[in-house]
């Protein structure tokens, strides 16, 4: 047999319970969106701790100089 719905203290307890619940839930909502630390951003600088700028000469690089053509068409993408 099933067991009747709980009546009186415990009843009321539950609903106590319930309603503290939810009025902390939706206090540390109000709290957290509510108040923002607004702190001052400085900007920094560009970071360099992985990559160190060099201070040699710099690398000779040769281009070549061959002339660009087209490629001829083909059957296959015409």
């Amino acid at each position: 047999m099933a067991e009747p719905p709980p009546t009186g203290r415990s009843k009321w307890l539950w609903i106590v319970v319930i309603l503290i619940l939810l009025v902390v839930f939706v206090v540390w909502t109000m709290r957290s969106s509510g108040e923002r630390d607004l702190v001052a951003t400085v900007p920094a600088g560009e970071e360099t701790e992985w990559a160190v700028e060099p201070t040699g000469p710099a690398v000779p690089v040769t281009l070549p100089t061959t002339p660009m053509t087209n490629a001829p068409a083909t059957e296959a993408s015409e």
